[in-house]
This record gives structure tokens, C-alpha cells and sequence, in this order.
């Protein structure tokens, strides 16, 4: 019998974690994750516990505790557009970037290092759109990107000078990987060398970029238009 909690309180574990609300919890329910105990507020926790134990005043209703899927294999991900993120530093925008992903006709994500997608706070940013999409953490990202290479056309949003306008960009097939770098330097040289375009939108008023889940908006929303 799990501890539920204690679970409650860590948020996270190596195999499980916490979705709050009951919208998110719904999209959970309606979802092929394994769901160990759905935690009504008012009835099998007050509100005040669940606010003591969260660490925040919680409002929503519902908590549920999750079971972590397994790591699906690079072919479970790999077919359609795929959003890759060698190494994402904020929860928030991995949240963000899932949602917008599940929104502009991404098929799944490749994950790096970074913040997991079962973070709370990913979750929230997600709208609960991280249990549609497939989610795999790349045991090595260099041998992944690799494999890809044969199916994909790899595309990395860089500022480097061999860079194009997205708006020139004219994809030959509908397999596409977008590879968006850390939010404070980009990709680095090696992860650019395994990509077959690199591409940027262009800035105006001395912008020098975006955040990188608002990035991935656009990317995604171009990408999608301009798919043969």
C-alpha cells in the first residue's frame, strides 16, 4: 500500500507523481497512465492538509497520484513532427512547449537533460496535454539524433551564421525534428553538427530572441503550414 501522503508531499518520485486539479486529473482518467489514488479535497483531504502538504494554498478540488510510464523507444516518438530539447533548464516552459507540441501538430517529444516532464509545475503548463503526446528522456541524445537522421530532416534553431529565416525554410517531407536549445545559450556546436538545416526568426526593434517555449510556437506553427 503506497503512502499517499507522503507522495502528495514530494510531488515526484522515480515512479510516481502528483497531478493537480480537475481538469488536469480528468485528462489524466482519460489517458492510458496508471492512476494509484484519485484525492478528493473536502473529502479524503482537507484542504488545509493538502495545502500543508503541497506547500501552497491549493484550491483545486482533485489530486491524483500518477504512475510514471515506462520510457518509450525512439520509435514510438519518431514518426511526424518531433520537438527535441537537448537540455531544458525550467519546468514551465517544458510544460509550455508539450502543450504548444500537442496544439501545432507535434507528434511526441525527445527530452535530454533537464527538467522532467512529471514536475508539477511542467504538468500545469501543460494543461495536462503531457498524457497525449509520447515523452521519451534519450538515454544518449547524440546516438538518438543519430538514428533519427535516417527518417527526419533534423532542424535546430540557432542564431549561428549559417542560420535562415524560417520563412525560407521549404521542408521536403513531413518528418520533421525541431531541436530548440537551453534557455540561456542555445544548442552547442556538437548537437548543431547532427542538424541538416539550422534556422531562426527573425527580430526586429533590437530583439535578440524569445523565450524558448514562445519560440516553439512559431516554429511549430510554420512548420505545420509549409508540410508537403
Amino acid at each position: 500500500m503506497i503512502d499517499w501522503r507522503n507522495l502528495v508531499k514530494k510531488r515526484e518520485t522515480e515512479t510516481h507523481f502528483i497531478v493537480e486539479g480537475q481538469i488536469a486529473v480528468e485528462r489524466l482518467q482519460n489517458s492510458s497512465y496508471s492512476i494509484d489514488k484519485i484525492i478528493r479535497i473536502g473529502k479524503d483531504l482537507s484542504r488545509d492538509e493538502a495545502s500543508s502538504l503541497l506547500g501552497f494554498h491549493f484550491h483545486r478540488g482533485y489530486l491524483a497520484i500518477a504512475r510514471k510510464p515506462r520510457n518509450p523507444p525512439l520509435s514510438e516518438v519518431t514518426k511526424g513532427t518531433l520537438v527535441v530539447l537537448p537540455e531544458i533548464a525550467d519546468p514551465g516552459n517544458l510544460g509550455t512547449i508539450i502543450r504548444n507540441a500537442n496544439a501545432l501538430g507535434g507528434a511526441g517529444i525527445l527530452l535530454g537533460k533537464g527538467a522532467s516532464p512529471f514536475n508539477s509545475k511542467a504538468i500545469r503548463a501543460s494543461a495536462g496535454k503531457l498524457f497525449d503526446l509520447p515523452v521519451r528522456r534519450a538515454p544518449d541524445l547524440i546516438s538518438d539524433l543519430t538514428e533519427m537522421r535516417k527518417t527526419h530532416t533534423i532542424l535546430g534553431a540557432s542564431l549561428s551564421k549559417n542560420s535562415v529565416p524560417i520563412e525560407d525554410f521549404q521542408p521536403i517531407s513531413d518528418q520533421i525534428a525541431l531541436l530548440l536549445g537551453p534557455e540561456d545559450f542555445g544548442l552547442n556546436k556538437t548537437i548543431e553538427s547532427h542538424c541538416d538545416r539550422l534556422i531562426h526568426i527573425p527580430m526586429s526593434r533590437g530583439t535578440d530572441s524569445l523565450n524558448v517555449a514562445s519560440a516553439s510556437a512559431i516554429f511549430l506553427h510554420k512548420i505545420q503550414q509549409c508540410l508537403p
